[in-house]
């Protein structure tokens, strides 16, 4: 695989381009040629010109593109209009899906869309386009990938203008130019191997809020009961309409989503001091404020520049939101160059919004940096060892992996010892440290509040509201409950005493946990019952799960005790179901196997 990347001026720079690249043994011996357009120049007659161009000077090529506040070529310090970046891929898949809102609905696009995946083999990863300003379909696709190995990325960029465009129109464009759209690039191969991954590197600050009242999603009326624009007022003192992005790009929210957190920024305060973001805020969601402190969050980017160097890339895409260009300002190009020093031909743009989605988790972002890197394998053994995962702790941790010290020494406190910090810089440390206090002090009363103290599981009341939450936000037929009860612990009690009776609760608890999956959940329900949520399983998956279960905990070796077994009950979720329902059923098929000889698991009513 290879990447050429450009940054053109005019239509020369762009045929000369062209030219070279139609002649080199890269494009020559390409199974597949995507070319990804980045432009200010939100003006259909010249994106259709530079289409045309690529088009018919690459015959080969299929092209995905977006208008933004700018594009980068980070080969080239030069300053430019339009960059073109061609990536030549020798064995894998490439498809350029395209849909305009304007002319098929959003529920009949979904359709097709589904379908399409379902006829793409060897799917590795999914690049999408489009117009937050314009619909908020995005998030709807996401979810529409439940279909797909959770494995599989999807990442891309919402379409913006410039910074002095008077005229907001924005476009996404493929063969066709969208206002209002999606362009979607899916890419497939068993020797593909796909790495994205996304930064932020905002501080929370301050309480929970809940959102309490929106309007489609993407506009804020109330958060805890009280209208949005009051609590920018309350916080922040900002109360102009006219400069709030200005005055809040600063200090976006932040929620979390499945076990990402994304950010989210305001791009207007209306009339009736209701805010406007580009990307979706569900009611009932926690938001923080967050603040931006230059040293973290260019820290963070560092991070994950690093874990990028070390993959051999043979292609890196940057979607850059744009807050973080107008935050970091010169400081800006420090992040960037720290992914251009160990791979030249790295581009991107300055987006709307980016997007990362995967492992169930994320969708729109605000205030981040999305990389995506692509590396094609010589074949498909090797691509099966070399994945892994890159980790951010946003909460005031550190990464694992070092720091690029070139650049590092350049922000942070080396040589400052015997001078006077600027106030701005001691404010920003003092916030982080106070606020990391905080944090810590209420991860301690969440842990006591949510927490069962022998055991160490999730206590009744924090284990229920995970079972709302999914059964609020998700395809019932996917979610199973298993209930368990240990067989005989009133006599363990009465027999050994309490000590024991504690001791068998905590080593029960402990591998039963071992035996469910990352993403469910565990929980005491009372006494010596237990309640595990299984999201996104089907009925074999649970069965196995509480069948795993019940022969771990039959196996133990205990010093007094003969054996201890337990009764299961499962039972997955039905459409007319409600909390209480669901419990009556699955509690019901556990005294089934209570009553019928123990130690087994029953899964029908």
């Amino acid at each position: 695989m290879k990447q050429i990347t450009c940054a053109v001026s005019d239509s020369f720079d762009a045929i000369k381009l062209l030219e070279d690249v139609k002649k080199s043994f890269d494009y020559q011996n390409a199974e597949n040629v995507l070319v990804n357009i980045f432009t200010k120049r939100v003006q259909k007659d010249y994106i259709s010109y530079i289409s045309d161009l690529i088009l018919s000077g690459l015959p080969k090529a299929k092209i995905s593109g977006l208008t933004c506040l700018e594009g980068f070529s980070l080969c080239e310090n030069t300053a430019a209009s339009t960059v073109i970046t061609i990536l030549c891929f020798q064995v894998s898949e490439v498809k350029v899906i395209e849909y305009d809102f304007s002319k098929i609905s959003v529920n009949d696009a979904k359709k097709f869309f589904v379908e399409e995946l379902r006829n793409f083999s060897n799917l590795r990863g999914i690049q999408v386009y489009t117009t937050p300003l314009k619909n908020d379909v995005t998030n709807e696709f996401l979810s529409d990938v439940d279909l797909i190995d959770a494995d599989v990325p999807v990442f891309g960029a919402g379409a913006g203008f410039g910074e002095l465009s008077e005229d907001h129109r924005l476009y996404v464009f493929g063969r066709g130019i969208y206002e209002n759209g999606v362009v979607i690039t899916l890419f497939g191969g068993d020797r593909l191997g796909i790495y994205a991954e996304s930064t932020l590197g905002w501080t929370p600050i301050g309480k929970e809020m809940t959102v309490t009242d929106i309007q489609d999603n993407t506009v804020l009326k109330n958060l805890d009961n009280e209208l949005a624009g009051e609590i920018y007022k309350k916080y922040l003192g900002v109360t102009s309409e006219k400069y709030f992005l200005q005055n809040t790009c600063e200090f976006p929210f932040m929620l979390k989503r499945g076990d990402k957190w994304v950010a989210r920024v305001p791009i207007q305060k209306d009339k009736d001091g209701y805010i406007h973001f580009t990307a979706d805020i569900l009611k009932g969601e926690k938001l923080l404020f967050s603040y931006g402190s230059k040293n973290a969050i260019l820290k963070h980017a560092f991070n994950l520049a690093e874990y990028m160097s070390r993959k051999n890339l043979e292609g890196l895409l940057l979607h850059v939101c744009r807050t973080r260009y107008l935050y970091l300002k010169e400081t800006e190009q420090l992040e960037l160059q720290a992914f251009s020093n160990f791979y030249r031909e790295t581009a991107g743009c300055y987006a709307f919004s980016e997007i990362l989605y995967k492992n169930k988790s994320g969708g729109l972002h605000n205030s981040a940096l999305v990389a995506v890197g692509f590396r094609e394998f010589n074949n498909a053994e090797e691509k099966l060892y070399s994945d892994d995962c890159y980790v951010e702790n946003v909460f005031y941790g550190t990464s694992n992996y070092i720091d690029f010290n070139k650049w590092v020494s350049e922000i942070t406190q080396n040589g400052k010892d015997n001078q006077l910090l600027p106030f701005e810089e001691r404010l920003v440390n003092f916030l982080h440290a106070t606020t990391r206090d905080l944090y810590l002090a209420n991860l301690k009363l969440e842990e006591a509040a949510t927490t069962d103290g022998l055991t160490k599981l999730f206590n009744r009341k924090k284990i229920s509201e995970h079972i709302s939450y999914e059964l609020k936000k998700r395809d019932s037929k996917n979610i199973f409950l298993i209930m368990f009860d240990i067989d005989n612990f009133k006599r363990v009690n009465d027999t050994y005493g309490h000590d024991m009776g504690d001791e068998v609760l905590v080593r029960v608890a402990a591998t039963a946990k071992s035996c469910i999956r990352s993403g469910d959940s565990i929980g005491r329900w009372g006494g010596e019952e237990f309640m595990i949520l299984l999201p996104e399983a089907n009925k074999e998956e649970a069965v196995s799960i509480a069948e795993r279960i019940r022969t771990e905990i039959s196996s133990l070796k205990w010093e007094k005790i003969n054996q201890v077994t337990i009764s299961l009950g499962v039972s997955g979720v039905r459409e007319s179901d409600d909390d209480q329902t669901l419990y009556k059923r699955v509690d019901n098929r556990l005294y089934f196997s209570k009553t019928h000889g123990k130690n087994c698991v029953t899964s029908e009513d």
